[in-house]
């Protein structure tokens, strides 16, 4: 009967999320430069602890080509509260540059080697490291849209940090540091939000990519999340959701 009462309450211990869409402007900043570069889409669902979440985002015309972005997490999620840990099960990013005129082209296929390169080393575009650095974060940062409800914030204090071990390829470990509750404010809407930073280890030390999020307290969502970047600071703009 023990045993029973303990996997009841294993049982509902498990965070459950609905499919959800959630929408993004992604504004970039760099020296006078202050624009709004692309648009991001997060689609995400959990049940028992199988999440399961992509983020796809594409740019306006940069330098006579389009960037593309394409990343996937699934993993196992166990815990809630402080007592957390992931293990992923897949786990997969994709950068893709191509000419303005070669993304608006009939003939474009994404999935040529020569427009694509992904954090597994497959394609033949010349994408840098630190794109490369950067799209293995963002898809180990998918991760944190299931953290986001299982965490009990409005338990922590200011200052209290969360370790998170991942079994994972990439990742090993995400650092969450809670920083308090504020306020939110964009295109009139004022958001109650659940503030914090996470960062992500790899290879036994820190990414160097520090994200600052804030979480709507109701909906559990990310409604801004910044971080800055070698090729400067990049932030997403909440835009909406869809159930």
């Amino acid at each position: 009967m023990l045993l029973a009462a303990c996997a009841c309450i294993g049982a509902k211990a498990q965070v459950n999320i609905p499919g959800q869409e959630i929408s993004y402007n992604v504004n970039y900043h760099w020296g006078v430069i202050d624009v709004m570069i692309a648009t991001g889409t997060v689609t995400l669902a959990a049940h028992d602890g199988n999440f399961y979440g992509t983020l796809d985002g594409t740019s306006i015309p940069w330098e006579g080509r389009i960037i593309c972005v394409s990343d996937t997490l699934e993993a196992n999620m166990y815990g809630v509260g402080t007592n957390l840990s992931e293990t992923v099960r897949r786990q997969s990013g994709w950068y893709r540059r191509p000419t303005v005129s070669s993304f608006r082209s009939a003939c474009y296929n994404p999935d040529d080697p020569f427009y694509f390169k992904n954090i597994a080393g497959q394609g033949e575009y010349a994408a840098s490291n630190d794109s490369m650095e950067a799209i293995t974060v963002t898809s180990d940062m998918i991760g944190m849209y299931y953290f986001a409800h299982a965490i009990n914030f409005g338990e922590l204090s200011p200052g209290e940090q969360i370790r998170i071990p991942i079994n994972g390829e990439y990742a090993h470990e995400v650092l969450i540091t809670y920083q308090g509750e504020g306020l939110y404010s964009a295109n009139g809407d004022n958001y109650p939000t659940y503030n914090c930073t996470f960062e992500y280890s790899y290879g036994g030390g820190m990414s160097g990519y520090p994200v600052e999020c804030k979480i709507w307290t109701t909906e559990r969502i990310p409604v801004f999340l910044s971080a800055s970047l070698p090729v400067g600071r990049v932030e997403m703009l909440y835009t909406g959701v869809a159930y």
